[in-house]
């Protein structure tokens, strides 16, 4: 083969390849743009699927410290009603102790007890965290810090006593009005207490206050029981009564004083 024909030979073999390698480009440019036409819908169904996966990973760590926070804040309230609790206790514990001392100073010698037992089905009793070792004795008149009688000792022990309410159906007082004078005697009806046997002329006043008279060797004098609510008045009724409010309900109450003997 002479030179010219080699030459021309060697030129069609470069034009050949560069066609061929032309061809081959865009080939492959065309089958990138078909796989990328069909990767689409996939590659969009992942972002959005990755993008709601880093959501609620987002969601739930915040969540997680929100929860946190609040346990944080819950247990940071709980300890303040604790001490808050706790200097009320303490604040009326002080002032039943003045009261105490400012009783005494009025030669009225009293005991301070709690109340630990209530009966939950009525206000006829309870129990106090004083007993016989204290010096109490059944019979002793209790009265709260306004110096209103609530009732007296029914039943004692070493520790403790229950004390009988002015509800209780064998609580009786002789008792009289404390401006009118008008005599009668206050009786518990078990869930409510009555100013009975009052004269049929004479009419208390609505509101007027209640006070112990002493006449009946038991109870001593000079204590509230409470004020006149309503009048009755029947003809053929022997006595007028008149309904009472209690001025110190038992339920109201956290301690008492007892008159000692």
């Amino acid at each position: 083969m002479n030179k010219s024909a080699l030459t021309v030979l060697l030129v069609l073999v470069l034009l050949s390849l560069f066609f061929i390698l032309s061809d081959h480009n865009r080939l492959v440019v065309s089958l990138k743009n078909y796989a990328s036409d069909i990767l689409r819908p996939i590659i969009i169904i992942i972002s959005k699927s990755a993008q709601k996966l880093f959501f609620w990973q987002d969601a739930m760590l915040n969540a997680r410290r929100v929860k946190e926070s609040n346990a944080r804040l819950i247990s940071e309230n709980l300890d303040l009603y604790s001490k808050l609790s706790t200097l009320t206790i303490l604040e009326e514990e002080n002032a039943l102790l003045r009261i105490n001392l400012n009783l005494k100073k009025k030669s009225i010698n009293v005991l301070l007890a709690n109340i630990i037992g209530r009966d939950l089905g009525n206000n006829r009793s309870f129990i106090i965290d004083k007993g016989s070792d204290d010096g109490v004795a059944a019979g002793m008149t209790l009265i709260t810090k306004d110096e209103i009688i609530i009732g007296r000792i029914a039943d004692i022990s070493r520790g403790t006593a229950k004390a009988q309410t002015l509800l209780d159906a064998n609580s009786r007082i002789a008792a009289t009005t404390a401006n009118s004078k008008i005599s009668g005697l206050v009786r518990g009806l078990g869930s409510d207490a009555i100013f009975d046997l009052i004269a049929k002329n004479k009419t208390p006043e609505a509101g007027e206050l209640i006070i112990s008279s002493g006449t009946d060797g038991v109870w001593p004098k000079g204590f509230i029981l409470g004020k006149i609510r309503e009048i009755k008045s029947y003809d053929n009724q022997v006595f007028n009564t008149a309904s009472i409010e209690l001025l110190s309900p038992p339920q109201s109450l956290n301690g008492v004083f007892i008159i000692l003997q």
